[in-house]
């Protein structure tokens, strides 16, 4: 087993991203210019790699002061169960107490998040995307 290393930088294979998203059941990948802008939107980004594989990927949107919204936590599925995910979460968190995180969970992955440090809101809205 190869050793896992993290990247806190914009710079991702956005082939491999696009492969990534769909193991993870989004089709967000499809559109590479959209893809592109995700990325580039977001102000904290870490990547995991074995080698020049993209094994992993996280990344959260904030005005870098106060609030965040973790948008897109994602491994693939052979690297699960190793802590990558965790790591991944801890790198986007560190040195960030003075912001409030927050993010969307489907029920099945709401365990993870809260070994994270998250914990069920009931003050939250959402207006869901058209497409």
């Amino acid at each position: 087993m190869a050793i896992v290393e993290y990247r806190e930088t914009h710079e991702v294979d956005f082939e491999q991203l696009a492969a990534l998203m769909r193991t993870a059941g989004w089709n967000r990948g499809d559109d590479r210019a959209r893809l592109a802008q995700q990325v580039a939107g977001a102000r904290y980004v870490v990547s995991a790699w074995e080698g020049s594989r993209l094994v992993g990927f996280a990344r959260a949107i904030s005005d870098g002061a106060t609030n965040a919204y973790v948008s897109t936590v994602a491994v693939l599925p052979q690297y699960r169960g190793r802590g990558i995910g965790r790591e991944m979460m801890a790198r986007l968190l560190a040195g960030k107490d003075g912001i409030q995180f927050v993010l969307h969970a489907r029920p099945e992955v709401q365990a993870f998040y809260e070994k994270c440090g998250f914990s069920q809101a009931t003050d939250m809205m959402s207006r869901k995307r058209k497409f």
